[in-house]
């Protein structure tokens, strides 16, 4: 390993993803895509629940139209809840030279950053940093430890 690797590597920290968020979006996916698959289920196949006009039957009516219209409403918006899951597994917090943000995105450089706010970090993972006048929640869950020697002393 040459010494410009090491160097680049020592300067660069990435932390991953939490997956307290996706974990949330892929149950809210599932009882979405799985309501959408029993609604379609009791219309489609047994025929449970037969077209009646609103004006006659009230309750008729709803019943068909929450298994009709469920079947086709709640699997797509089952959809949106995965894709932001996946989303969210694929984000890595890095910070380097350059500044601090999300892969792919663009950084905050160091010098635009007024301050750090680590209280919420160490419960529940979320660095809140102020910059410019502005202020960004960065989920900075990760398994990222400073080597021992580099913690600065608290007193």
């Amino acid at each position: 390993m040459s010494d410009t690797s090491t160097e680049v590597a020592a300067n660069r920290v990435e932390c991953p993803p939490a997956k307290d968020p996706a974990v949330r979006l892929f149950i809210l996916a599932a009882m979405l895509i799985g309501l959408g698959l029993y609604c379609g289920y009791d219309a489609f196949f047994t025929n449970q629940y037969p077209y009646a006009k609103p004006g006659e039957d009230v309750n008729k009516f709803l019943k068909w139209a929450f298994n009709n219209v469920g079947a086709v409403v709640f699997m797509p918006l089952g959809v949106v809840p995965l894709v932001l899951a996946i989303v969210f597994l694929r984000r890595r917090l890095m910070a380097d030279e350059e500044g601090i943000g999300y892969a792919g995105r663009q950084k905050i450089s160091w010098d635009k950053i007024e301050r750090l706010d680590a209280d919420k970090l160490k419960g529940k993972g979320i660095l809140d940093l102020y910059y410019d006048g502005g202020k960004k929640q960065l989920a900075a869950r990760g398994k990222y430890r400073p080597p021992a020697g580099d913690q600065a002393d608290s007193a």
